[in-house]
Protein backbone atom coordinates (compact mmCIF):
# COMPACT_ATOMS: atom_id res chain seq x y z
CA UNK A 1 0.00 0.00 0.00
CA UNK A 2 1.32 3.32 -0.78
CA UNK A 3 2.15 5.50 1.58
CA UNK A 4 0.05 8.51 0.74
CA UNK A 5 -3.05 10.65 3.11
CA UNK A 6 -6.18 11.34 1.03
CA UNK A 7 -7.58 14.59 2.67
CA UNK A 8 -11.13 15.35 2.50
CA UNK A 9 -11.41 19.19 1.96
CA UNK A 10 -15.06 20.84 1.38
CA UNK A 11 -14.86 24.77 0.88
CA UNK A 12 -11.82 26.30 -1.13
CA UNK A 13 -10.49 28.31 2.08
CA UNK A 14 -11.03 25.50 4.56
CA UNK A 15 -7.43 23.98 3.56
CA UNK A 16 -4.99 21.33 5.38
CA UNK A 17 -2.24 24.22 6.52
CA UNK A 18 -0.57 23.33 9.04
CA UNK A 19 -1.63 19.13 8.55
CA UNK A 20 0.03 19.69 5.48
CA UNK A 21 3.03 21.19 6.14
CA UNK A 22 3.77 18.31 8.70
CA UNK A 23 2.96 15.60 6.23
CA UNK A 24 5.25 17.12 3.97
CA UNK A 25 8.17 17.03 6.56
CA UNK A 26 7.27 13.29 7.39
CA UNK A 27 7.84 12.58 3.32
CA UNK A 28 4.35 11.63 2.91
CA UNK A 29 2.42 12.16 -0.25
CA UNK A 30 -0.90 13.78 0.16
CA UNK A 31 -3.85 14.97 -1.93
CA UNK A 32 -6.44 16.91 -1.02
CA UNK A 33 -9.82 16.25 -2.81
CA UNK A 34 -13.40 17.29 -2.38
CA UNK A 35 -16.34 15.06 -2.57
CA UNK A 36 -19.63 17.24 -2.33
CA UNK A 37 -20.45 17.56 -5.99
CA UNK A 38 -17.74 15.51 -8.03
CA UNK A 39 -17.04 11.38 -8.40
CA UNK A 40 -17.03 9.08 -5.11
CA UNK A 41 -14.11 8.96 -2.86
CA UNK A 42 -11.02 7.33 -3.92
CA UNK A 43 -10.97 3.01 -3.30
CA UNK A 44 -9.65 2.45 0.12
CA UNK A 45 -7.03 0.20 -1.36
CA UNK A 46 -4.84 4.06 -2.77
CA UNK A 47 -4.45 5.33 1.07
CA UNK A 48 -2.87 4.79 4.02
CA UNK A 49 -4.34 7.47 5.74
CA UNK A 50 -7.23 9.75 5.58
CA UNK A 51 -8.05 13.53 6.56
CA UNK A 52 -11.60 15.10 6.42
CA UNK A 53 -11.36 18.71 6.90
CA UNK A 54 -13.52 21.50 8.44
CA UNK A 55 -16.47 23.05 6.39
CA UNK A 56 -19.70 25.30 7.00
CA UNK A 57 -22.09 22.92 6.15
CA UNK A 58 -24.96 20.23 8.07
CA UNK A 59 -23.03 17.26 8.20
CA UNK A 60 -25.79 15.26 7.41
CA UNK A 61 -27.24 17.17 4.74
CA UNK A 62 -26.80 14.82 2.39
CA UNK A 63 -29.70 15.80 -0.10
CA UNK A 64 -27.88 19.53 -0.80
CA UNK A 65 -24.46 17.83 -0.90
CA UNK A 66 -24.91 14.07 -1.15
CA UNK A 67 -21.16 13.56 -1.20
CA UNK A 68 -21.49 13.57 2.26
CA UNK A 69 -23.12 10.51 2.44
CA UNK A 70 -19.99 9.58 0.12
CA UNK A 71 -17.85 10.87 2.64
CA UNK A 72 -19.55 9.09 5.73
CA UNK A 73 -19.48 5.65 3.71
CA UNK A 74 -15.88 5.95 3.30
CA UNK A 75 -15.05 7.13 6.94
CA UNK A 76 -16.98 3.76 8.27
CA UNK A 77 -14.82 1.85 5.99
CA UNK A 78 -11.72 3.64 7.21
CA UNK A 79 -12.51 2.66 10.73
CA UNK A 80 -13.53 -0.74 9.81
CA UNK A 81 -10.39 -1.29 8.10
CA UNK A 82 -8.46 0.41 10.97
CA UNK A 83 -6.70 3.68 8.57
CA UNK A 84 -5.02 6.04 10.82
CA UNK A 85 -7.68 9.33 10.45
CA UNK A 86 -7.84 12.46 11.57
CA UNK A 87 -10.61 14.38 11.60
CA UNK A 88 -11.37 18.15 12.06
CA UNK A 89 -13.92 20.37 12.92
CA UNK A 90 -17.13 19.31 10.42
CA UNK A 91 -14.76 16.27 9.60
CA UNK A 92 -15.18 16.25 13.46
CA UNK A 93 -18.81 15.64 12.99
CA UNK A 94 -18.82 13.64 10.08
CA UNK A 95 -17.25 10.69 11.46
CA UNK A 96 -18.85 11.13 14.67
CA UNK A 97 -22.55 10.84 12.78
CA UNK A 98 -21.25 7.94 10.53
CA UNK A 99 -20.44 5.93 13.76
CA UNK A 100 -23.82 6.68 14.82
CA UNK A 101 -23.77 9.75 17.43
CA UNK A 102 -26.52 12.11 17.06
CA UNK A 103 -26.10 15.74 15.85
CA UNK A 104 -27.18 18.78 17.46
CA UNK A 105 -27.82 21.78 14.87
CA UNK A 106 -27.15 25.39 16.32
CA UNK A 107 -27.00 23.94 19.96
CA UNK A 108 -23.80 25.80 20.61
CA UNK A 109 -21.98 29.38 19.46
CA UNK A 110 -18.32 29.02 19.86
CA UNK A 111 -16.37 31.42 17.42
CA UNK A 112 -13.03 32.82 17.66
CA UNK A 113 -9.72 32.60 19.95
CA UNK A 114 -10.82 30.18 23.16
CA UNK A 115 -10.10 27.30 25.04
CA UNK A 116 -11.25 23.85 25.67
CA UNK A 117 -10.94 22.08 29.25
CA UNK A 118 -8.48 18.97 28.93
CA UNK A 119 -10.47 15.91 30.93
CA UNK A 120 -8.56 13.30 29.84
CA UNK A 121 -4.47 13.11 30.30
CA UNK A 122 -3.09 13.30 26.57
CA UNK A 123 -0.09 13.38 24.72
CA UNK A 124 -1.44 15.56 22.05
CA UNK A 125 -3.85 18.31 24.32
CA UNK A 126 -1.69 17.69 27.67
CA UNK A 127 -2.35 16.14 31.09
CA UNK A 128 -6.61 16.14 32.52
CA UNK A 129 -7.58 19.44 34.42
CA UNK A 130 -5.42 21.90 32.02
CA UNK A 131 -6.79 24.30 29.08
CA UNK A 132 -5.50 23.95 25.83
CA UNK A 133 -5.89 27.27 23.36
CA UNK A 134 -7.77 26.54 19.73
CA UNK A 135 -9.59 27.90 17.45
CA UNK A 136 -13.16 27.71 17.74
CA UNK A 137 -15.65 27.88 14.92
CA UNK A 138 -18.68 26.32 14.76
CA UNK A 139 -22.22 25.98 15.54
CA UNK A 140 -23.46 22.71 15.45
CA UNK A 141 -22.70 19.88 18.21
CA UNK A 142 -22.71 16.59 17.78
CA UNK A 143 -22.25 13.69 20.61
CA UNK A 144 -19.19 11.42 21.10
CA UNK A 145 -19.35 8.10 19.34
CA UNK A 146 -20.10 4.73 21.51
CA UNK A 147 -16.43 3.69 22.01
CA UNK A 148 -14.47 6.88 21.62
CA UNK A 149 -12.99 8.78 25.05
CA UNK A 150 -13.22 12.23 25.38
CA UNK A 151 -10.46 13.95 25.55
CA UNK A 152 -11.63 17.83 25.78
CA UNK A 153 -14.71 19.89 26.55
CA UNK A 154 -16.51 23.01 26.96
CA UNK A 155 -19.49 24.34 28.11
CA UNK A 156 -21.47 24.39 25.10
CA UNK A 157 -19.73 21.46 23.54
CA UNK A 158 -18.90 18.55 25.59
CA UNK A 159 -17.31 16.01 22.94
CA UNK A 160 -14.37 18.47 21.72
CA UNK A 161 -12.11 15.90 21.33
CA UNK A 162 -11.77 12.24 21.18
CA UNK A 163 -9.74 9.23 20.56
CA UNK A 164 -11.06 6.07 19.20
CA UNK A 165 -8.67 2.81 19.34
CA UNK A 166 -5.22 3.64 18.67
CA UNK A 167 -5.67 5.16 14.71
CA UNK A 168 -8.24 7.80 15.24
CA UNK A 169 -8.47 11.32 16.58
CA UNK A 170 -11.29 13.80 16.08
CA UNK A 171 -11.61 17.51 17.41
CA UNK A 172 -14.25 20.14 17.07
CA UNK A 173 -11.76 22.95 16.97
CA UNK A 174 -8.97 24.38 14.57
CA UNK A 175 -5.45 23.71 15.05
CA UNK A 176 -4.41 23.52 11.61
CA UNK A 177 -5.22 27.34 10.67
CA UNK A 178 -1.53 29.51 9.96
CA UNK A 179 -1.84 33.01 9.71
CA UNK A 180 -2.26 33.23 5.99
CA UNK A 181 -5.02 30.41 6.07
CA UNK A 182 -6.84 33.02 8.88
CA UNK A 183 -6.52 36.18 7.16
CA UNK A 184 -7.87 34.28 4.13
CA UNK A 185 -11.13 33.07 5.88
CA UNK A 186 -11.68 36.53 7.13
CA UNK A 187 -12.36 37.72 3.03
CA UNK A 188 -14.91 35.11 2.63
CA UNK A 189 -18.00 36.49 4.04
CA UNK A 190 -19.81 32.93 4.96
CA UNK A 191 -16.90 32.73 7.37
CA UNK A 192 -16.58 36.83 8.33
CA UNK A 193 -20.19 36.64 8.98
CA UNK A 194 -20.22 34.48 11.63
CA UNK A 195 -18.10 37.25 13.83
CA UNK A 196 -19.53 39.09 16.42
CA UNK A 197 -18.33 42.38 16.06
CA UNK A 198 -15.98 42.49 19.25
CA UNK A 199 -14.49 39.25 18.01
CA UNK A 200 -14.35 40.94 14.54
CA UNK A 201 -11.80 43.64 16.52
CA UNK A 202 -9.72 41.54 18.70
CA UNK A 203 -9.50 38.14 16.44
CA UNK A 204 -6.22 38.82 14.98
CA UNK A 205 -4.65 39.72 18.25
CA UNK A 206 -5.81 37.06 20.32
CA UNK A 207 -4.74 34.75 16.79
CA UNK A 208 -1.26 36.17 17.49
CA UNK A 209 -0.82 35.70 21.10
CA UNK A 210 -1.98 31.79 20.91
CA UNK A 211 -0.60 31.01 17.53
CA UNK A 212 2.69 29.48 18.82
CA UNK A 213 0.78 27.23 21.78
CA UNK A 214 -1.97 26.35 18.91
CA UNK A 215 0.80 25.31 16.29
CA UNK A 216 2.68 23.11 18.90
CA UNK A 217 -0.82 20.88 19.86
CA UNK A 218 -1.14 21.28 15.37
CA UNK A 219 2.60 19.20 15.07
CA UNK A 220 1.79 17.01 18.10
CA UNK A 221 -1.64 15.67 16.70
CA UNK A 222 -0.29 15.82 13.04
CA UNK A 223 3.09 14.34 13.70
CA UNK A 224 0.96 11.62 15.89
CA UNK A 225 -1.26 10.73 12.25
CA UNK A 226 1.58 10.95 9.80
CA UNK A 227 3.75 8.40 11.77
CA UNK A 228 0.72 6.51 12.70
CA UNK A 229 0.26 6.39 8.59
CA UNK A 230 3.96 5.41 8.05
CA UNK A 231 3.81 2.43 10.19
CA UNK A 232 0.86 1.19 8.43
CA UNK A 233 3.51 -0.07 5.70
Amino acid sequence: MPRSVLVLQHVPWERPAILGDVLTDHSLAWESRSFLYGPPPLDLSQISGLAVLGGPMNAEDTVARPGLAAEANLVRAAVNAGIPLLAICLGHQILSTALGAKLHIGAANEVGIGTVDVVADDPVLGSAGTTAPVLHWHHDVVEVPDGATILASTDQTPNQAFRLGDAIFSMQFHVEVDRHMLDRWLTVDEMADDLSPATRLTLGDDFGRSATRMREIATRAFSEFADAVLLRD
